[in-house]
């Protein structure tokens, strides 16, 4: 029982970590790296955004949700996937990794 109550303790008392950055890990739908110099963030915010995440315990042990490309153009309502990059924080024994699309200009 002692036991228990440390884990819950060490777990509610943890601090979340930010593990990827979306403008380093932006790339074009083809795999190019777009690089962070380039990225024009006027332009990306005419753009449609769509978000679909995982939650994983350790960082390999699935436990909810969807974090596919196909699900993250599908919940901005993107046709035409352009940029795709990836969004993470830890939280002792969580994370939870985000996959980010931007397409189709709202324009």
């Amino acid at each position: 029982m002692k036991l228990l109550i440390l884990l819950f303790a060490i777990m509610i008392s943890g601090c979340a970590t930010v593990t990827k950055d979306l403008a380093q890990t932006l790339r074009y739908s083809d795999g190019k790296v777009v690089g962070v110099k380039n990225i024009n963030f006027k332009e990306l915010q005419s753009r449609k955004r769509g978000e679909a995440c995982t939650w994983n315990i350790l960082f390999f042990i699935p436990m909810y949700g969807d974090g596919s490309i196909i699900t993250a153009a599908d919940n901005g309502d993107i046709n035409n996937v352009e940029l795709v990059g990836e969004t993470g924080i830890w939280y002792f024994p969580f994370n939870k990794n985000c996959t980010v699309v931007f397409g189709d200009s709202n324009n």
